[in-house]
């Protein structure tokens, strides 16, 4: 479990979560106007185009959805958090072949 820890992880995951509630009342403040959703939307594509193929092809989101919106802020940043674990990952993994490399000290 030690292995899945990473404060790289929960700095993205926490910019990610930060990012989409801004862009939500962003929206709920522009709610009623063309393109109100736009941006919630873009953050929100992720979880959008994994729904729409679980789905089987069709599936709307859209700022008044609550539902999704916190289904799609969850998926978004547990996404956002694996990121984070694989770049820590591969540059834990950099260092540790660019150390074991490095000329024995006299």
């Amino acid at each position: 479990m030690k292995r899945l820890w990473s404060w790289t992880g929960v700095a993205f995951a926490a910019v990610y979560a930060l990012t989409f509630v801004a862009l939500y009342v962003d929206y709920v403040r522009r709610a009623g106007t063309w393109f109100a959703d736009l941006p919630l939307t873009l953050v929100a594509l992720p979880f959008t185009l994994v729904m729409r193929a679980l789905n089987g092809g069709s599936f709307a989101f859209g700022g008044d959805m609550t539902g999704r919106v916190i289904a799609a802020g969850l998926s978004g940043s547990a996404l956002a958090y694996l990121a984070g674990l694989i770049t820590a990952t591969i540059v834990r993994l950099l260092v540790r072949l660019a150390l074991g490399t490095r000329a024995p000290q006299p």
